[in-house]
Formats: C-alpha cells, sequence, structure tokens
C-alpha cells in the first residue's frame, strides 16, 4: 500500500521516529545538566532556544538554538528525501512530525517549545534562501522594536506567501501553512508542562500549603 507515491509503512515509521527525534527536549537537558535545573522553572518556561539562552548565557544557548535548527528540523527531511528518496510529500510529512514533537513532547508530558526553530529548520533542508529571508524578516522587526513575539508570529504569517511567491512546490506551500498553523496553536493553548511546573513552584513558595 502506498500513499504520498511511497510505501505506508514506511511514511509511517519514518513519522514516527521524526516524532521521536524531534520530542528530544535539548533545551531542557542541556539546562538539567549544566544547571542542574528545569527549564521550565526558568524565565518563559518555554522548553525552547530563546529561553536556554536565558537560563545558560550566550553561548550554550545559541548552540542548543543552532542544534533545534540545523539538526533536529532538517535530519528527517534529508532522510525523506535525499536518503528515502520519498519525494516531497512526504518530507513534509516527516517535518511536522518533527515539529510536533519538539512542542509536544512525549518526554516532557507533551510540553515543549515553541517551534520556531524546528520549524524553521525543516524550512531550511526544503529551501535554504526561505530560511534567510525568514529569520531576516524576525530579526529585523526585533532589531527595530526590540519585539521578537510579534517580529517571529509576523514573519510565519508571510512565510507561504513568500514561497509561493519564489515559484516552490505546492507541498512546500502547504509545509510552510502548517508550521505556522501549528506555531499558532502552540501560542494559544495552554502547555500542561509549563502549567504543571508553576503549580508546583506556587506550592514550594507557600510551604507546600494548599
Amino acid at each position: 500500500m502506498e500513499i504520498l507515491g511511497a510505501p505506508f509503512i514506511g511514511i509511517l515509521l519514518l513519522a514516527l521516529g521524526a516524532y521521536l527525534f524531534g520530542a528530544i527536549p535539548t533545551a531542557y537537558l542541556a539546562v538539567r545538566v549544566r544547571r542542574g535545573e528545569d527549564i521550565r522553572r526558568i524565565g518563559s518556561g518555554n522548553v525552547g532556544g530563546a529561553n536556554a539562552i536565558q537560563a545558560m548565557g550566550r553561548t550554550a544557548g545559541l548552540i542548543v538554538m543552532a542544534f533545534d535548527v540545523f539538526v533536529k528540523g532538517p535530519l528527517p527531511v534529508i532522510i525523506a528525501g535525499s536518503v528515502l528518496d520519498y519525494g516531497k510529500g512526504v518530507e513534509v510529512v516527516g517535518g511536522c512530525a518533527a515539529l510536533i514533537g519538539h512542542n509536544w513532547s512525549v518526554f516532557l508530558r507533551f510540553s515543549g517549545g515553541r517551534g520556531l526553530g524546528t520549524g524553521s529548520g525543516v524550512m531550511f533542508a526544503m529551501a535554504w534562501p526561505i530560511w534567510f529571508i525568514f529569520a531576516g524578516i524576525g530579526l529585523i522587526y526585533w532589531i527595530i522594536t526590540r519585539n521578537s513575539p510579534v517580529g517571529w508570529m509576523i514573519a510565519l504569517v508571510l512565510l507561504p506567501f513568500i514561497v509561493v511567491g519564489f515559484g516552490l512546490a505546492q507541498e512546500y506551500v502547504m509545509y510552510a501553512t502548517l508550521f505556522a498553523v501549528i506555531s499558532a496553536i502552540k501560542r494559544l493553548a495552554s502547555n500542561p508542562g509549563d502549567r504543571r511546573a508553576s503549580l508546583e513552584i506556587s506550592h514550594e513558595q507557600s510551604g507546600g500549603k494548599p
């Protein structure tokens, strides 16, 4: 049985592997090893590169961010397209699975990061010039306004139109759209792990009183 021009079982295994790989909580592990603390109890509580910088400093945080962007995001796409030769549709499946794994990690009781690094890394593997435009929009907006979240949301909204403007494959347009939608859902939805961590902190600060 084939879907998207590839064996169904192959796609299923790829998606599962991509999810588990994306679910590796890089920032959480790095902060736990370096500081012995839970990153969800530090700064914004986000399990991502930006909060890792705040928790560990610029150098260590940037290493975590680079791993998410240039390893965690691209690897499933490279395996799907270049190694297995499954085609662009399956690249989208692998990329989305890694992004979902990062955002809702089974290893952190389905909490996680916001996926900008991992999700943009998927786009980097699909079409690297688009990645530079996407990153440029977010960074320029931050330099002008010092408002990083708004800048990245603008970049996410514009991303599908940029991909269309460059005449890239419709599968890549679909991924850019899904990236924006998944990121919006993550920002709007509650993060169970972060909520539990916050409740635990409040409980500890109250001396264990209800």
